[in-house]
């Protein structure tokens, strides 16, 4: 991966091996798979790129490079690529072509069905956490109540192994109890009814899929 001190923190340059082009549709390219340092990564492609790009006739094994921006979404810890410029890197010599592996079909270098549920396929995934005080006085004051619901909560709405619940000490917040915070993103509930919680589960951990409920 390449760095350009004149960039911008959220703006990257990512140089390595053209995989494929990924599409839910047949014909109707949406992202491009690149192999960076031996880790797959999936980079989004907007509109008035995926035209041009093609004219280039990428084939999987290809060095490009790629320019665009890096967005977290601090809900999912996931890091998401977008390109906004995409060009292949000067051809290799004669002398180190004839030293590369030969070029291997699309379908053995990158399964494309799961990366496309995948933002950036090796972008790092943070554990999602709920976290609770366990002191007396926030205990007192509904605590108690909250982790009996949110735990019930969890396990109906099938989030109970993905979601982790940790308890802490005080968290400075005593006179607003009860209270959870969710990580990553850092967000903070106080005063939380019983009622508000299964709304705050479905924001937090249900916006991008539909929960699953047990029978």
């Amino acid at each position: 991966m390449s760095t350009h001190k004149h960039l911008p923190p959220y703006m990257f340059v990512l140089e390595g091996i053209f995989l494929g082009y990924l599409s839910k549709k047949k014909n109707k390219v949406k992202a491009l798979a690149l192999d960076v340092d031996q880790e797959p990564l999936v980079i989004k492609l907007p509109k008035d790129l995926r035209a041009s790009i093609q004219d280039y006739q990428f084939q999987p094994g290809d060095q490009i490079r790629c320019i665009g921006r890096s967005q977290v979404d601090f809900t999912t810890g996931v890091i998401k690529l977008r390109a906004y410029q995409v060009f292949p890197l000067r051809p290799p010599t004669e002398e180190t072509s004839l030293m590369a592996p030969p070029k291997a079909p699309m379908s053995a270098m990158v399964d494309v069905s799961q990366m496309l549920d995948c933002p950036t396929a090796a972008a790092e995934q943070h554990p999602t956490k709920i976290l609770i005080c366990r002191k007396s006085g926030c205990q007192k004051r509904g605590g108690r109540k909250l982790i009996s619901k949110l735990e019930s909560i969890l396990q109906e709405y099938q989030l109970h192994d993905q979601v982790d619940i940790q308890y802490t000490g005080c968290q400075k917040r005593c006179s607003k109890a009860p209270t959870l915070t969710i990580m990553p993103g850092n967000y903070r509930y106080d005063q939380l009814s019983l009622q508000r919680l299964p709304n705050v589960v479905e924001k937090h951990f249900c916006a991008s899929k539909p929960c699953s409920f047990e029978n």
